[in-house]
């Protein structure tokens, strides 16, 4: 088929055609996985509600440990002032988030003090 002899109008009415039918496909899909979805979340409540309660094997007061004491404290005990030298107008935020990553790769037990931040 040779495009330049073929009329404006058909060339116009097979677009439309293409289209058309590629919408239907499109949301008769969307509408089939709706169905798929709403059934399958039915069968997953109904079978919620008709499960029947599982019984512990262990009576829960029998498997509560007591709550160990807390670790004394250990090493540089010396107060250290509550806010940082801070240096440049460095916001509170990253202040925060710089003392967070500090405390994450501390060693467990550890104490840490961020005296001073600065921007480079």
């Amino acid at each position: 088929m040779n495009l330049l002899n073929v009329n404006a109008g058909t060339l116009a009415g097979d677009a439309v055609i293409t289209i058309l039918i590629g919408f239907t496909v499109v949301f008769l899909m969307l509408l089939l996985l709706t169905g798929v979805f709403k059934v399958f979340g039915l069968i997953m409540s109904y079978l919620e509600k008709n499960k029947a309660p599982v019984q512990p094997a262990i009576p829960v007061a029998s498997v509560a440990a007591p709550i160990p004491a807390a670790a004394p404290i250990v090493g540089n005990t010396e107060v250290v002032s509550s806010k940082p030298d801070v240096d440049g107008g460095v916001p509170a935020e990253t202040v925060a988030v710089i003392s967070a990553a500090v405390a994450s790769v501390a060693p467990e037990g550890a104490q840490y003090a961020v005296k001073g931040i600065r921007k480079l």
